[in-house]
């Protein structure tokens, strides 16, 4: 791979927008298409670690992310530098817009609820299949790959859904750069080809069969062998690793969960020889601050600006094995200080803040929302193609012939944007009718928030009408 090729500021679709076209001009544009998108305001009420949380000093997915790019344009722009000063880029700032905005969009994927809303689509799918001579065993023995999207579907292909397809007023999306769209992709395969033995490229589908051929065009048009990660993805991969569980702890701490000598004492704990002295050197530094909150505030600087420097040098150290497509590492060696103590703080969220009842019940909750919600739009995807089109087409005559009242009540519900893909899909592909109308149900939970999802879960189940 080259950076005269991967830093590109070619689109799926030319853009029709009246501007410079410069490399520096189409890079700035795909942050502000992200920035002033829908996707990415749901963000601020779709929950980080505490769903339909009311303290606004807790994170949500909007403020993380937004942590997350400020992380990565700060990684990007000490790269950026070393390349710049070796003229191996002609655009400094080209390369760290392309970094900012894949942080942007790293979570625009996520459904209500996070990883159990992720986890209550899939199961609801598994289940549906095993039930003999259901509408969904049927379809998975047709189009078993396609299925397999929903029975392991996963935030990050939902990301790349929205951002090539849903949004915009044509099948384009964003219409962002390939740049861009190259270096959101964190996992390389689909669910159908993806084998978790080979390395963490592999560890979670990174996008779904409907969005294949699109980004095959992406990584021809960049030069990019198909299935592989762009360069600048390792970069937006260590933003998010650094971000995000100091963030969850200052948010447990925030919360009153656990308490900063907890943390520190819990970290000493995990840590030996030269690491331990390493971390004792950064809490030493904290302790002129006189409140807990503002001593974890100097470490989680300083274990930000000491991470992005070692990441950084690391990116640059492996530089050739990156553009060769053969690093399947983190900039963040296992072996290295920061590491070591990242995974700590991260093993002491999973087992303090993760599990604690704030987090738990919500997420119980959440999981018999998202479960509701499938089970109340079900009878879309149970249906008839013929009898859907009555009610796609609000054929009045034979929606009341057929009886098909409450289902078209239901498709009403549904996004018109959501509908405008699903027409354009299975027009061109009819074959695949029933996977695109899955997708367009799918599409409208995945883009609800936290707090819509529990509304209109309740008005569908009768709970609430207002």
């Amino acid at each position: 791979m080259e950076y005269a090729k991967i830093i590109s500021s070619n689109r799926l679709r030319s853009s029709t927008a009246v501007r410079d076209h410069n490399l520096e001009a189409e890079t700035e544009s795909d942050k502000a298409r992200i920035l002033f998108s829908a996707p990415f305001r749901r963000l601020q009420k779709k929950a980080q670690v505490f769903p339909l949380e009311s303290n606004a000093a807790v994170r949500s997915r909007l403020t993380h992310t937004l942590e997350v790019a400020t992380v990565g344009r700060q990684i990007a722009q000490k790269i950026s530098r070393s390349l710049e000063l070796e003229k191996k880029i002609v655009s400094k700032e080209s390369f760290v817009n392309i970094v900012e905005s894949a942080c942007l969009l790293h979570d625009i994927g996520n459904p209500p609820f996070g990883h159990f809303g992720e986890a209550a689509i899939s199961n609801w799918f598994k289940k549906n299949a095993e039930v003999e001579g259901s509408r969904f065993e049927q379809e998975k023995k047709l189009h078993k790959n396609h299925y397999l999207d929903f029975e392991n579907f996963d935030g990050n292909a939902q990301g790349l859904r929205i951002m090539t397809k849903l949004q915009g007023e044509d099948q384009f999306g964003l219409n962002l750069t390939c740049s861009t769209i190259a270096a959101y992709l964190k996992y390389t395969h689909p669910e159908y080809s993806r084998d978790k033995k080979i390395n963490d490229f592999h560890k979670k589908p990174g996008f779904f069969l409907t969005e294949e051929e699109s980004l095959k065009e992406v990584w021809t048009t960049l030069d990019i062998p198909f299935n592989t990660r762009s360069p600048l993805t390792f970069i937006m991969e260590a933003a998010d690793d650094i971000a995000y569980c100091l963030s969850d702890i200052e948010d447990g701490i925030e919360k009153e969960i656990i308490t900063y000598n907890q943390l520190i004492d819990a970290i000493s704990g995990k840590l030996e020889s030269s690491t331990l002295d390493y971390w004792e050197t950064i809490i030493s530094n904290a302790t002129i601050n006189s409140d807990h909150v503002s001593k974890f505030i100097s470490i989680r600087t300083n274990l930000i600006n000491k991470s992005t420097e070692l990441a950084k040098t690391t990116f640059l150290k492996n530089e050739e094995a990156i553009l060769s497509g053969t690093f399947t590492k983190s900039l963040i060696p296992e072996d290295s200080y920061e590491y070591k103590i990242l995974k700590a703080v991260r093993d002491f969220v999973a087992r303090n803040v993760y599990t604690s009842p704030e987090a738990e019940i919500i997420e119980l909750s959440g999981n018999s929302i998202i479960t509701g919600l499938l089970d109340k739009l079900a009878p879309l995807l149970t249906m008839s193609f013929p009898l859907f089109e009555y009610i796609l087409n609000k054929d009045v005559k034979n929606v009341k012939l057929h009886g098909l009242q409450i289902e078209a009540r239901l498709l009403n519900l549904l996004p018109e944007q959501c509908k405008k893909s699903y027409r354009a899909d299975s027009a061109k592909n009819p074959e695949y009718e029933w996977i695109y109308r899955t997708h367009l149900l799918v599409d409208y939970i995945s883009g609800m928030t936290d707090d819509f999802a529990l509304e209109m879960y309740q008005k569908l189940a009768g709970i609430r009408t207002t």
